[in-house]
């Protein structure tokens, strides 16, 4: 049990980290913390002995789930216009190139995302 716990501490620690940079591994790792670390829980419990780990990481693993299945859903929102300004960016062969595909696309996914008028211009280069 106690192997179990630290097992779903783990994996939500990098179901956390990985929601940031590759959300659909967070998604698997995020859902296996929580599958693990409720099940340390329940033996545990039956057991009557501890699980540490388990309680964080399910928490962790959770957190992990709600960043990865918000990346998602912001993706598949998101689909036309970062599938262009991929491929836009793809064809540019210069800075200026470049340039005139952020012209193109950030007012197109600020209007979509309600956003105020130049507010890609400051955190777009995370696209």
């Amino acid at each position: 049990m106690e192997r179990t716990g630290r097992r779903a501490l783990w994996l939500g620690v990098v179901a956390l980290v990985t929601s940031l940079f590759f959300y659909p591994l967070g998604l698997v790792l995020g859902a296996a913390s929580l599958v693990i670390g409720i099940r340390a829980r329940r033996r545990a419990r039956t057991a009557r002995a501890i699980a540490p780990g388990a309680v964080p990481g399910i928490v962790l693993g959770a957190v992990g789930l709600v960043f990865s299945t918000l990346s998602v859903a912001l993706t598949v929102f998101l689909w036309s216009e970062l599938s262009g300004y991929q491929e836009c960016l793809g064809a540019a062969n210069t800075g200026t190139d470049k340039t005139a595909c952020k012209h193109e696309y950030y007012p197109k996914i600020e209007k979509k995302l309600d956003l105020p008028a130049g507010s890609m211009d400051k955190y777009g280069d995370l696209l």
